[in-house]
């Protein structure tokens, strides 16, 4: 076979070969142009397009512009005023800064430029087709620049085949000027879709107003304000989702890096992990993350649309957010679960219109906590008395001494209630005398019904008493080795070298929990005693799932604390009703234990504990005036 010969391609090819990584769709146009113009220092800019962005686009802002000579380079290949010489590629500060936006626009669509700086009597206007200049004349105009795109990919009909619909088309163009519109406040972002106003941006507002004009009052209404925190030149603030609140997608997840929108697989992982306890499987948290960093710790070049980003530290920025929004969390479901004020979105607070009471209710919910009343049956459906199957006799560490049980506390006398019943006054006391709480019923045998002062209260049992497993499990984690037992049958598992070095990293907190681990070969382990709680025969797919789950996202590399809450979870997540009883004395002891809890407003496993409907819901429900 003869040698194939090698050329050089010309211009026009290799322009369109660069335009192809630069130039996507018609939202990279857009965000390579919206770049430009805050690099250019505007504090105005309308975006305009047509048709999902295929036959018309224009981009007008009020910035610095550019001199004649300067328009012109600007069509160069590799023509930038954002960075000198290879050192300012560790640093950089601004938005564009490769030089192959303009050029690669102009070479696949018709393209016009339009452009004066201050102190000029008149701007430049360059037309250009398919990267060919046909025209350059004065043109008279404002302060700034347009540039105006049209017939996108018409030179190039491979391309365009396989864009999207307009819908979709115009759906990223949406999505990606909200974003900069969020990232900078300071800016006044209008976007026009068929010489339609899409939306407008408005400085002066909190980070929950904006989420709320921006993207609209379904993104914004459980958010809660996340402040500004800072630790080893990192600084994080914005918007986070209540707790025990989620979204079908992933969509309300945003990370904005020195003011850039980025896709951050660190920022990602720190928002999953945070909230582990707070979604459900299958459900997404949101979050509005505003993270500052030193330049030269971010490699923006990564990627020549710029969207993704590489930290030097990945590690410590992801523990930094998870500290920052794990705190923030933890500390909303202590004080903030019935009744507390929320941002609104015009700034001011109000009453989320889910938790109706009274920010006095909510003050007496966070300073009065009931006294601890737990019943014997209820910890008897939390901790599993016999032996699990496949189990022939515990182990040693069955002798030590059990925890001691909760103390059986008196409570004062009970306050009157029209509807008391003989026999139960004692069990509702706790609840009635602290917060005037009453007992209502049982629905369904899975959820207790609590009449408070200003609404009703719905408990969900099994998401308690997985909640109050949890803590008991992770109280028992505390200072000593957990009860465990013996196999009849050693259980064998081997893992891939990835995993076998995840495994054998956190192999002593295996062992904390129970687990008796002997080596069995290169990869592979023999367990002979598994914690008292776990069934024989899921013993080894239990330590295979947190195993591979754990390492895929790197949460092993964290503390002893979140290695606890990992084996806590999945334990909890084992535990059912258990023939629990769902009565007055049994439901008031789950509720004042549950309370008790962190993060009690949530299962492990992400799922409501807690429900309010406030006695102005359902008088309205019921067309009925208080």
């Amino acid at each position: 076979m003869k040698p194939p010969e090698i050329r050089i391609l010309p211009d026009d090819v290799a322009n369109k070969i660069a335009a192809g990584e630069v130039v996507e769709r018609p939202a990279s146009v857009v965000k390579e142009l919206l770049e430009n113009s805050v690099d250019a220092g505007a504090t105005r800019i309308d975006v305009e397009f047509k048709h999902g962005g295929k036959t018309f686009i224009k981009v007008l802002d009020n910035g610095c512009g550019m001199t004649r000579q300067q328009a012109l380079m600007s069509l160069e290949q590799h023509a930038t005023s954002k960075i000198a010489n290879p050192d300012d590629l560790f640093k950089i500060s601004s938005y564009g800064f490769r030089g192959e936006a303009v050029p690669s626009i102009a070479s696949v669509s018709k393209f016009r430029l339009r452009t004066r700086p201050e102190g000029e009597a008149f701007g430049t206007q360059i037309d250009a087709y398919a990267g060919k200049i046909l025209s350059v004349k004065e043109c008279g105009m404002a302060r700034g620049t347009e540039i105006l795109v049209e017939n996108l990919f018409a030179g190039v009909p491979a391309r365009r085949k396989f864009l999207k619909g307009d819908g979709v088309e115009a759906g990223h163009i949406a999505r990606l000027c909200r974003l900069y519109a969020l990232a900078l406040p300071r800016l006044s972002i209008t976007l026009m879709e068929n010489s339609k106003t899409l939306f407008r941006s408005e400085g002066g507002l909190g980070v929950v107003a904006r989420v709320a004009k921006i993207f609209g009052g379904a993104a914004a209404e459980n958010l809660v304000e996340l402040k500004a925190s800072e630790r080893n030149g990192m600084r994080v603030s914005g918007a986070i989702l209540s707790p025990g609140e989620s979204f079908a997608t992933s969509r309300n997840i945003c990370f904005f890096i020195n003011g850039r929108p980025v896709e951050c697989r660190a920022a990602y992982s720190a928002v999953k992990e945070a909230y582990s306890q707070f979604v459900p499987k299958g459900r997404f948290a949101g979050a509005f993350l505003f993270l500052e960093l030193d330049p030269a710790s971010v490699d923006v070049n990564v990627h020549p649309a710029k969207r993704e980003v590489r930290l030097k530290n990945e590690f410590a920025v992801r523990e930094f957010l998870t500290g920052s929004i794990s705190e923030r969390l933890g500390a909303f479901s202590l004080s903030e679960p019935f009744g507390a004020p929320r941002e609104a979105f015009g700034g001011a607070a109000e009453s989320s219109g889910r938790f109706g009471g009274p920010p006095e209710f909510g003050e007496r919910f966070e300073s009065a906590p009931p006294p601890r009343a737990v019943l014997d049956r209820t910890a008897e459906s939390l901790v599993p008395s016999g032996p699990a199957r496949g189990v022939c006799e515990p182990s040693a560490a069955l002798d030590a001494p059990p925890l001691p049980p909760a103390p059986k506390i008196s409570p004062p006398p009970p306050a009157p209630l029209s509807d008391a019943r003989a026999g139960t006054e004692n069990a509702r006391a706790p609840l009635s005398a602290a917060w005037g709480w009453r007992y209502v019923g049982c629905a369904a045998r899975r959820f207790a019904l609590f009449e408070t002062p200003k609404s009703l209260a719905v408990m969900s049992v099994l998401a308690a008493l997985r909640r109050v497993g949890f803590n008991r499990i992770m109280k028992s984690l505390e200072g000593r080795k957990a009860a465990s037992q013996k196999l009849l049958l050693p259980a064998t598992i081997g893992f891939s070298p990835a995993d076998d070095e995840f495994f054998r990293a956190n192999r002593g907190l295996f062992e904390s929990c129970g687990f008796e681990i002997d080596d069995f070969g290169k990869g592979y382990y023999r367990i002979s005693a598994a914690p008292a709680w776990l069934e024989f025969s899921e013993t080894e797919k239990f330590v295979r799932d947190i195993v591979e789950s754990s390492a895929e996202g790197g949460i092993g590399r964290r503390n002893k604390r979140l290695g606890d809450e990992i084996f806590a979870a999945a334990a909890a997540a084992r535990i059912g009703m258990g023939g629990f009883l769902c009565a007055e004395e049994s439901a008031v002891s789950l509720l004042s234990e549950l309370l008790e809890c962190p993060m009690h407003m949530t299962s492990p496993d992400g799922r409501k504990t807690l429900y309010e409907i406030s006695h102005a819901r359902l008088l309205s429900l019921f067309g009925e005036n208080s």
